[in-house]
C-alpha cells in the first residue's frame, strides 16, 4: 500500500536520524520499508546505498542499485548512481559503461565524472575532451577549470594549463590545489617567479603540508635566492623527514653556500632511505644545474 507524502517523509526523518547515530542497522529496516512500498521512489535507493557504502559494503550499495534499474528501467538518477559506485571502487570501465548510457543528455556532471574515469585510466586526451564538453555545457561546474588545467598540466600544454587554472582561481581563490598546479604549471614554463608566488600562499592556507614547504624552497633555489631557501626545505624536513626529495634540495643549497659536511651528511641519509629515488633525484638536480649554466 502506497504511503502519502507525510508518512513518507516521517520515515526518511527517521532513517537520516539513525545514520547520524551510527545505527546502521535500524536505518537499512527503514530504508528497505520504503524501497517495498515505494519501489520508485529513487531518493530512498540513492540513501539506502550510501548507508551500505558507509558501512563497507559497496557490493551491497551496487546490488541495490541495479535491483532499482530493473523496477526502473533506463532511470537516468539510478545509472548515474551506478556508474557513481563503481568509479568509487575504481572500475573505470564499469562506470563508464554506465556513464556513456547517459551522453545523449548532454548533462554535465555526466561528461565530468566520464573525465574523471578516463583521468584515472591514463587516457588523457579523453578526459581532456570530456572536461571540456562539462565546460561548454556549463562553464560554472564546480572543479571543471581546475580539473581541466590539471588534465593539461599532464599533457605538458603548460600555456593552456595556466589559463584555465588561474579562472579556477577567479571562481575559488581558497583552492590550495589550484594554487599548487597553478605553481607546478608555472615552474613547468620556468617562470620560477610566479611559481613561488603560488606556492607561498599554498603554505599561507596548508602551513601542516610539508610539500608546500619544499616546493617554495626548490623555487628559491632556481631564483638563486639560496638563503630564503633553506629554512623553507628544514620545515619541509621537520613535518616529514624522510622526505628524499626535500633533502636533496637542501643538499643543493648546502652545498652552495659552503657548507659541503652538512650536504654530504644529508645525501647520506638520503640514499639510505631510499637509495633509487635518491640518485634519481640527485641527477635531476645535476641536469637543472647544467641547463642553467647553458642559459647564462
Amino acid at each position: 500500500m502506497n504511503m502519502n507524502e507525510i508518512q513518507i517523509a516521517r520515515l526518511l526523518d527517521q532513517a537520516r536520524s539513525y545514520v547520524q547515530e551510527e545505527k546502521y542497522l535500524h536505518a537499512i529496516q527503514i530504508y528497505r520499508r520504503l524501497t517495498l512500498s515505494e519501489p520508485e521512489f529513487v531518493l530512498a535507493y540513492r540513501e539506502l546505498a550510501s548507508v551500505y557504502a558507509e558501512m563497507g559494503q559497496p557490493q551491497a550499495a551496487i546490488g541495490l542499485l541495479q535491483r532499482a534499474e530493473a523496477v526502473l528501467p533506463g532511470n537516468s538518477e539510478v545509472i548515474f548512481l551506478l556508474g557513481m559506485r563503481h568509479l568509487q571502487l575504481e572500475q573505470f570501465d564499469r562506470a563508464l559503461s554506465y556513464f556513456k548510457r547517459l551522453a545523449a543528455q548532454k548533462l554535465p556532471q555526466v561528461h565530468f565524472q566520464m573525465a574523471t574515469a578516463y583521468f584515472y585510466k591514463g587516457n588523457l586526451t579523453a578526459a581532456e575532451e570530456q572536461f571540456r564538453l562539462t565546460l561548454q555545457l556549463d562553464p560554472l561546474f564546480p572543479r571543471i577549470n581546475e580539473s581541466l588545467g590539471e588534465v593539461l598540466l599532464q599533457r605538458n600544454a603548460f600555456t593552456d594549463a595556466v589559463h584555465y587554472l588561474r579562472k579556477g582561481i577567479d571562481v575559488d581563490p581558497y583552492s590550495a590545489v589550484n594554487h599548487v598546479l597553478l605553481g607546478t604549471a608555472y615552474a613547468r614554463l620556468h617562470d620560477w617567479k610566479k611559481a613561488y608566488q603560488e606556492f607561498i600562499i599554498t603554505v599561507d592556507m596548508d602551513p601542516n603540508e610539508y610539500q608546500h614547504w619544499q616546493l617554495c624552497g626548490e623555487s628559491l633555489i632556481h631564483l638563486k635566492r639560496y638563503d630564503e631557501a633553506e629554512p623553507y626545505l628544514r620545515k619541509s624536513l621537520e613535518l616529514l623527514p624522510t622526505s628524499v626529495d626535500a633533502m636533496l634540495a637542501l643538499c643543493k643549497v648546502l652545498t652552495v653556500k659552503g657548507d659541503l659536511e652538512g650536504a654530504q651528511e644529508i645525501r647520506t641519509t638520503a640514499f639510505s632511505l631510499d637509495p633509487v629515488n635518491a640518485r634519481a633525484g640527485e641527477t635531476r638536480w645535476k641536469l637543472r644545474h647544467q641547463a642553467q649554466q647553458l642559459t647564462h
